[in-house]
Parts: C-alpha cells; structure tokens; sequence
C-alpha cells in the first residue's frame, strides 16, 4: 500500500533510490537548497553582530563633561595664538615692557603664537578619538605644563607694569578695573580654572570607568 502511495507521489519519469524506494531529487535541486540555508545562515548572522556591534557602542561613555573641559582648552590656546600672530611684534613689545625674559631667548617669542596654534589643533584629537590614549594624555599634560610656566612666568612680573601693559596672552588686551593687582589677580584666577579643565579632561573617564565597573 505504502509502494503504492509513493509511486503516485513521484512523476513517471523521476528515478528512486533502491533502498528507500524514495524519489531521488535532481543534484540541482540539492544544491539550491544547501545554498539557500547557507546564505539565510549567512545572513542571520550578520545581522546578530551588527546589533551586537551597535548595542556595545550604545554602551559605551561618552566622557561628556571631559571632552567639554578639552574644548574649552582647545578654544583658549587658539584664541592666545591668533592674537599673537596677527600681531607678534606688539605681544614682543610687551614681553620686553615686563623684563623678566633674558635677552637669548627674546628670539623664541615669534614661535609662541604658532606654538598655541600648534596646540590647539593637537587637541581637536584629543576630544576625538584620543581623550582615553596615550598621546591624548600626554598632549593634555603638555598644555597644562605650559599654563603652569605661564603662571609662573606671571608671578615674576612687576605688579605695576603688568596692570599697565598686559599679560601679553591676548595682545594687548587687559582688565580695566581700578583694583591694585586686578590683571594679576583675573589671569590666576583663569589659569587655575584651566589647570582644572586639565584635570577633569585627564581624571574625568577613569571615574566614569571605575563607576561603571562598580555600578
């Protein structure tokens, strides 16, 4: 009976397996199907890490606070460089006023200018792809050491002369204020707010890190 129902299913034509007596189906046929499910495979798969690949970037921080800090360094040392190489021979004219510079390195002052530059452009990686590696800490450590000298080199200056002529950070551009030492007081108080710009920049994503890890 079963030989009969099986010979009514299969065509006149098709050949069966001797064993089985089943139809025995056209190798092409077989190898539609094989490529068909590898292909659906194929693609299921790729479609799985895709998702994967986004939810991990999903998940990943965006250290918000520290790239804000970086632009806002980043935005500074522009600003510095542009001023001075717009006009370098007054921002040198106003590093002589203050005195405190020897004679053998006056020469370097044509170079502070495209240096900020050079700095700020280095620091547009930073906010990138850099912020968490090696050279994003060490550009950041680099431009917080020069704010460093800088505050020193501010603290050497004549009270007196600096109220009259500047810093020199931004050309010519000074506190108009009758308070006794306000350029002093104002530039302090702006470099320490970027020393700790720095901080947060540098500091920032290794505590967002150890509070993801323990949360």
């Amino acid at each position: 009976m079963n030989d009969l129902k099986l010979s009514m299913m299969r065509a006149p034509d098709q050949p069966t397996d001797a064993g089985s007596g089943l139809p025995i189906l056209p190798a092409g046929e077989i190898e539609s199907q094989s490529e068909d499910d590898s292909l659906s495979k194929g693609v299921d798969s790729a479609v799985r890490k895709d998702a994967k690949n986004e939810a991990v970037e999903e998940d990943q921080p965006r250290y918000v606070f520290a790239r804000i800090a970086v632009v806002i360094i980043m935005l500074t040392w522009v600003i510095a460089g542009f001023t001075k190489v717009r006009d370098i021979s007054k921002f040198v004219d106003i590093v002589d006023e203050h005195q405190v510079l020897p004679d053998h390195l006056k020469d370097l002052l044509w170079w502070v200018g495209p240096g900020e530059l050079v700095m700020g452009l280095l620091l547009v990686f930073v906010i990138g792809s850099e912020l968490r590696k090696p050279f994003g800490k060490l550009v950041l450590l680099t431009s917080g050491a020069a704010i460093g000298g800088f505050i020193y080199y501010i603290s050497l200056v004549d009270p007196v002369v600096l109220q009259t002529s500047g810093c020199g950070c931004w050309s010519d551009y000074r506190v108009a204020s009758g308070i006794a030492g306000s350029e002093r007081i104002m530039k302090y108080g702006f470099n320490v707010i970027l020393i700790i710009l720095h901080l947060v920049a540098l500091f920032g994503p290794a505590m967002v890190d150890s509070r993801r890890r323990s949360g």
